[in-house]
């Protein structure tokens, strides 16, 4: 059961890293509604990995840029640019399939009430939440281009 959860997320992040790549420099902090952009839903999706993993450490974008703070209120001067989400995609990429190789998934979950009792829940939870957004973004990137755009999750089924 393992493979398949990492082989999933594996997919869900190689979705992500093309919708990210997908964006302009522009559409990247200017498509959407007010705080609903590509920059703050990317962050956010990173910010929700972090808080699931219980990743402790001080994350740091390779800008130099912040990571920690409310994606939704952050300054679009201190925004992360598309470089430093997609260096994060892969450092969390790794962070989420040693997380998963690691976890016990009968193990009561203590942490998160509303991902369910057992660490599977969380898995589940932390997959639902990544998959939910990244279909956001994926509107995100359909808007930006008027609907001329690869389909990302087909592209990403190769499995690396």
């Amino acid at each position: 059961m393992k493979t398949e959860f990492i082989k999933r997320y594996g997919h869900a992040w190689r979705i992500f890293e093309r919708l990210v790549k997908g964006f302009d420099q522009d559409a990247w902090v200017h498509t959407g509604r007010g705080t609903n952009t590509p920059v703050r839903m990317a962050h956010h999706i990173l910010q929700g990995v972090k808080y699931y993993l219980q990743d402790s450490t001080t994350v740091v974008f390779a800008s130099g840029k912040p990571f920690e703070g409310k994606c939704w209120e952050i300054p679009d001067k201190d925004l992360p640019s598309q470089d430093d989400i997609l260096v994060c995609i892969d450092e969390f990429r790794n962070e989420t399939e040693k997380w998963l190789s690691e976890m016990d998934f009968e193990a009561e979950n203590e942490s998160f009430g509303w991902a369910g009792e057992t660490q599977l829940g969380v898995a589940l939870f932390l997959f639902s939440h990544m998959v939910y957004h990244l279909g956001e973004l994926s509107a995100l990137l359909s808007e930006s281009s008027d609907g001329d755009v690869e389909d990302a999750y087909v592209k990403g089924l190769a499995i690396k």
